[in-house]
């Protein structure tokens, strides 16, 4: 119940639920931050935090994607190279607003709570780095810098860069700019320049 005593509901509570899961996991970190701190900071139940999201890992990822909303496509950075480092940068506002533990455990709980049918769906197709990706191989085609075109490249080769970026802010809880540089020159441009 809110102060005057009418109850919250729809946008005006989901904004109260996500502002106070804000705060918490500032204060105090995602592996401490429960549901209950939540629904109670929120004045609200546990049941009405759940029917939006079902477990905590899918609260703190609507409160990073609404503190942090992603920007969609990237533009034309001029290269193959330079499009590459834009899209590695894509993340870095998620990097400044959340610890690398708190980003570590959400994805580890995520994936805990994923089928894994549902994972792999998401990391090959259902994802905005893989749709980046498709404009960028487009892009460097049309540049000519490679003879790879998104009807000619493979699956793998597409969906390569997002699981090369789940796997560095796993070790490490972010990326940052020598370990992304290293993946671009010593691995993704290797695979996209081969029939160049």
């Amino acid at each position: 119940m809110t102060e005057s005593g009418s109850r919250r509901r729809g946008a005006a509570l989901e904004h109260a639920i996500l502002d106070e899961a804000w705060r918490l996991l500032n204060q105090l970190g995602y592996s401490k931050l429960t549901m209950d701190d939540v629904a109670q900071a929120a004045k609200t139940n546990k049941n009405a935090i759940y029917r939006r999201w079902p477990q905590k890992c899918y609260l703190i990822q609507a409160v990073i994607g609404r503190q942090a909303p992603l920007e969609g496509e990237i533009s034309d950075q001029g290269s193959l190279k330079e499009d590459l480092k834009a899209l590695f940068k894509i993340l870095n506002p998620i990097f400044e607003i959340i610890k690398p533990d708190d980003l570590r455990g959400v994805i580890s709980d995520m994936f805990s709570y994923t089928t894994y049918f549902d994972l792999f769906n998401f990391v090959n197709q259902d994802n905005d780095i893989r749709k980046t990706m498709e404009a960028i191989i487009t892009r460097a085609n049309q540049r000519g810098e490679i003879s790879l075109s998104t009807d000619t490249i493979s699956e793998k080769a597409l969906n390569l860069p997002f699981l090369l970026m789940i796997n560095e802010i796993l070790l490490y809880g972010r990326l940052n700019e020598d370990s992304s540089e290293d993946i671009i020159d010593h691995i993704l441009l290797p695979i996209y320049e081969v029939d160049k």
